[in-house]
């Protein structure tokens, strides 16, 4: 349902064009958080009249829609009013009344550099088809930074940094719904974000994109400063949530299972596994439990103890990743732990590459014929394989060099060595 005066802002020249950019973004009660980043997107270096920004108002209550009525933006500009049903619906309502060829998605608490859209862009340019992620570095909020907010910066800033090595293969995890784009027509293709999650909806449009055979890129210099306002206890609410959702991705994409901790509880430390048997063998015990020691961590926050403040923590995301768990699955074994499911990634079928030939025809094997594993030769030496991995992408030419540098370092000095002798021996 869109707003009263339908919420179509810009000049008649912006509207009497298609723009080339769709910025949509959705947002629920956070204001404020919203007006900074449309003042953001107003100082782009992107043209502001090919581009259009579409905010969808998913159940917002705290006067964002009123924020609009005097709401004067140099871009066209649309909210879109609707109930409360997610940020994967908001996603969805916002590109099917999107007129740009390219979808770019924004959260509201990022804030978009004024390079952001033009980098979206001119990597579209270059390769067409294909996913951008922007980089989303987190800003710290001001006052006193806890444990909680550290371990949360280095999981974003590991994030980032793993994409930016050379032949960093993709996985359907690597999809953040904060700061990516893709053409329109794919998205349409693919079939838009499941309404059905309420978290990590992201990655499981990742997980389709992949399966799709659609490359991922990560654009550096398409920056977006990310204010994350999550806390411990938001924290802990979401680990709730994703075990939801997990056991939802166990079903609609079964591959999967055997990355997903609720088919490998043995990946789960001591507390984790202990957590685990609270929910499913002792619930009584849990509810008694779990808000002494959410106490306990402000204790050893209070006396720095960061070390059992992180066993703990995880321990305590352990037993509300379980709770969603238990929640849709009902117990531990239904719908999730079906016979034969291991921890282990099963097998696909490789192909034969042998470094003998050259290098760069190796490569451009791998680019051709995108396997999912590959096994490795030096002329009549084994030097190793790339195994198959659920929810990555086919291996590229690019994924050769690094590997060889790096897992692979020692077998193949091995294998030089040895074809070396042999050379030598019956020369």
């Amino acid at each position: 349902m869109s707003c009263p005066d339908d919420s179509v802002r810009g000049s008649v020249a912006m509207m009497g064009t298609r723009p080339l950019v769709s910025v949509v973004i959705p947002t629920h009660n956070r204001k404020a958080q919203l007006h900074r980043a449309l003042t953001a997107l107003t100082a782009q270096t992107f043209p502001l009249q090919d581009m259009e920004v579409l905010v969808v108002c998913d159940g917002c209550t705290d006067g964002t829609i009123e924020m609009f009525r005097h709401y004067g933006t140099p871009f066209a500009l649309r909210v879109i009013r609707q109930a409360v049903q997610g940020p994967a619906e908001a996603r969805n309502r916002g590109a099917a009344h999107a007129a740009g060829r390219l979808l770019l998605f924004l959260d509201d608490d990022i804030e978009p550099s004024p390079s952001l859209v033009e980098s979206h862009s001119r990597a579209h340019g270059e390769n067409s088809g294909r996913v951008v992620i922007g980089y989303l570095p987190p800003v710290v909020p001001s006052g006193r930074i806890d444990f909680f907010q550290i371990g949360l910066r280095n999981w974003w800033e590991g994030k980032f940094y793993a994409m930016r090595q050379p032949g960093y293969r993709f996985t359907y995890s690597d999809l953040l719904g904060g700061n990516f784009s893709l053409e329109a027509e794919l998205f349409a293709l693919v079939g838009g974000f499941d309404p059905s999650f309420r978290t990590r909806e992201d990655y499981e449009f990742g997980m389709r994109l992949i399966k799709a055979g659609v490359d991922f890129f990560f654009a550096v210099d398409a920056l977006g400063y990310h204010h994350d306002l999550t806390d411990l206890n938001r924290s802990l609410i979401r680990k709730y949530d994703e075990g939801k959702a997990d056991v939802l991705m166990a079903k609609r994409h079964p591959e999967l299972r055997p990355l997903l901790p609720l088919s490998c509880p043995r990946s789960f430390s001591f507390p984790g596994r202990i957590a685990r048997a609270l929910v499913f063998d002792w619930p009584p015990a849990g509810h008694v439990m779990i808000p002494a020691l959410r106490q306990a961590l402000r204790f050893l926050e209070w006396t720095r103890m960061r070390g059992l403040w992180g066993r703990l923590h995880r321990g305590l995301c352990a037993y509300w990743y379980w709770r969603g768990v238990a929640e849709i699955s009902g117990s531990r074994s239904a719908g999730f732990r079906q016979k034969g499911s291991g921890c282990s990634p099963e097998e696909d079928s490789a192909i034969d590459i042998d470094l003998g030939e050259g290098l760069e025809a190796a490569e451009k094997k791998l680019d051709l014929e995108r396997p999912p594993s590959v096994r490795i030769r030096l002329g009549g030496q084994f030097v190793g394989a790339i195994p198959s991995q659920p929810g990555a992408e086919p291996l590229r030419g690019a994924h050769l060099r690094p590997i060889l540098l790096t897992k692979l370092s020692k077998r193949m000095l091995i294998a030089l060595a040895m074809e070396d002798v042999f050379d030598t021996s019956f020369a």
